[in-house]
């Protein structure tokens, strides 16, 4: 009997697989193992790239291998790389903060609250998302201007952080409300008993159990800047006020300086903030529930 059942596959207790199960088993892994070879191999090709001296102005994948540092002295000498950098970090920053401050105040007013225009205001918020952001631009352009004219120091990187903050409200409140209904009411009802406010539920209580998902909207508020790069390209028109994808695609959109393995090793030095951030921010994705108000 033990013999017959070492000759079956087993999932976990489940029964044996049948050959169909067999089957789907093997074209799962395929599967999987297909993609992410499809994500490691441009990895690898990127970061080979990068430290490959025998490069030149394309990546040629058929060259010998001579480690070198020249297209990452060429990002730092011959480009505004390290400005770059500053103005998306700032930019990521600032539009992380204004997400997560204004997401955690709308998702938990929806989720504990009844008021008037509550399900239509959702139902905007819905509709909301299958609007592209980039279909305002002209409108932002020109309200950016007009604001400027009249506040100096509303600047067009100002500007940008509104529009990529904005862009994430409607998504990260609908998220975040759902996230909040999980939580059980009854301790908001034990803490009015104890004489704590609405604020003070909401700051001691459900903030802290909501933390791994604040984290999470966190981390795609600041990758959103990183990312985008038809809005900033339109908005910011100099160099020096770039954002990283804006200023990297300038050494690949022209044959007279283009220059691939130098672009390659900015996409590789991009990644390092978004990797530390995801780091930074583990212990909240992980272990935060855990942790909650519950026990404070």
């Amino acid at each position: 009997m033990k013999k017959n059942k070492n000759k079956n596959l087993y999932l976990s207790d489940r029964p044996p697989l049948t050959l169909v199960g067999k089957i789907g088993l093997f074209v799962s892994y395929l599967v999987l193992i297909l993609w992410s070879l499809a994500i490691i191999l441009p990895i690898f090709q990127m970061v080979s790239s990068s430290f490959n001296g025998n490069q030149g102005r394309n990546i040629m994948l058929n060259t010998e291998f001579v480690f070198s540092l020249k297209n990452f002295e060429y990002l730092f000498k011959e480009t505004h790389f390290i400005t770059w950098v500053i103005n998306t970090i700032l930019i990521a920053v600032a539009t992380a903060l204004v997400t997560l401050i204004v997401v955690s105040f709308t998702g938990y007013a929806y989720s504990r609250f009844r008021f008037k225009g509550k399900k239509t205001s959702l139902m905007a918020i819905m509709l909301i998302q299958v609007i592209p952001t980039f279909v305002g631009i002209t409108a932002y352009f020109t309200m950016q201007s007009i604001i400027e004219s009249k506040i100096p120091i509303f600047s067009r990187q100002v500007m940008l952080v509104l529009i990529y903050a904005a862009g994430g409200i409607a998504s990260n409140t609908f998220i975040l409300k759902g996230y909040i209904d999980s939580i059980s009411p009854e301790l908001d009802e034990a803490a009015r008993i104890d004489g704590c406010s609405n604020m003070q539920i909401y700051r001691l209580i459900i903030m802290p159990i909501a933390r791994p998902m604040l984290s999470i909207i966190a981390l795609w508020s600041f990758i959103g800047p990183f990312m985008d790069y038809l809005i900033s390209k339109i908005l910011l028109t100099s160099p020096e006020t770039y954002t990283l994808a804006t200023g990297l695609f300038t050494l690949v959109n022209d044959e007279r300086n283009m220059n691939q393995p130098a672009f390659a090793a900015g996409g590789l030095l991009t990644a390092i903030p978004i990797v530390v951030l995801f780091i930074a921010l583990q212990k909240q994705l992980v272990s935060g529930l855990s942790s909650g108000s519950v026990k404070g």
